[in-house]
């Protein structure tokens, strides 16, 4: 575990994982952020509090920074452990306590937890946030709406250290999948836009998905995801163009193989469809897309000017 456990500086160190969970220790209280997914990560979390703390835990939290399953997989464990009160973003509320409303958000319908590959893990808030709001141990919420509706930064001023969730990923999780996933890719590129003055003002970014970083590099890293979001925005309009009219499912699987390097799988497909869902009203928005009924459903096509 001591291998796993880095000092962020302060009173913040990371447990590395994918995702990445920050842990917070003043004075026998603790606020965990993000605990993570996978089998043992519970007690992992656990075992890192307890040692950092060094005597009994006071006041524990577990703060989320949006309803996804691999962020709060291991927080049902981590709250019996250590009496923790959970802490989510409102406009993930019923993410975080619903698994039908979580695979809706994420697929677009209820899929079985076979095909989404995740334990079908909810847990009971006991406090929503909104932007702006103060958290535990100091710390405040940043509002970063995008990859989910309610998706947030944890920013611990004091220490000068953001812990961005999924708001922004490291450059080689972009290149695999090709696809940033967003419920609204337009709002999570501006929301990066954001986080990006807390970069250029020095604070050390801990992304969900990636490698933590500052200054210089911490930059470059959120411009790599701005890209990204223009790139697919970018590659759909010219299908559109080059095709002249196609169904969203065809455009899922088309990005999915032509934009990232992972192979595809139906659930690949489905979370890029999401996103692509969101490029197209957003295209759309613009005047540059337009949806037109056929025999074969909905397809979408350039606009007629």
């Amino acid at each position: 575990m001591a291998q796993r456990l880095r000092k962020l500086g302060g009173r913040l160190h990371l447990l590395q994982g994918s995702p990445n969970t920050v842990i917070a220790v003043d004075v026998g209280r603790v606020v965990v952020v993000d605990p993570g997914i996978g089998d043992g990560r519970d007690g992992a979390v656990v075992e890192a509090v307890r040692g950092l703390v060094g005597g009994p835990v006071g006041e524990a939290y577990v703060v989320l920074t949006h309803g996804h399953t691999d962020h709060l997989a291991a927080a049902p464990g981590v709250v019996e452990a250590l009496g923790a009160r959970v802490y989510a973003p409102r406009l993930c509320l019923g993410l975080v306590e619903s698994t039908v409303l979580r695979r809706l958000a994420v697929y677009g319908g209820t899929v079985s937890e076979a095909l989404a590959a995740m334990p079908m893990v909810s847990l009971r808030v006991d406090e929503a946030y909104i932007g702006g709001a103060a958290l535990p141990l100091g710390a405040r919420a940043l509002a970063l709406p995008g990859h989910t509706p309610g998706s947030s930064a944890v920013v611990f001023e004091e220490d000068k250290v953001v812990a961005a969730g999924d708001a922004v990923l490291g450059e080689r999780v972009l290149a695999r999948f090709g696809v940033p996933f967003a419920a609204d890719l337009r709002g999570w590129a501006e929301s990066l836009e954001r986080l990006r003055e807390l970069a250029e003002a020095g604070y050390t970014l801990v992304p969900g998905h990636g490698p933590v970083t500052r200054g210089k590099r911490a930059v470059s890293m959120i411009e790599a995801n701005i890209a990204a979001a223009e790139r697919v925005k970018s590659y759909v309009l010219e299908k559109l163009r080059e095709r002249g009219a196609l169904t969203l499912d065809r455009l899922a699987y088309m990005a999915t193989v032509e934009l990232g390097s992972a192979e595809p799988s139906p659930r690949q497909v489905l979370l890029n469809r999401t996103a692509l869902a969101s490029v197209l009203a957003w295209l759309e928005e613009e005047g540059k897309a337009e949806p037109v009924i056929t025999e074969e459903g909905p397809v979408w096509r350039p606009r007629q000017s």
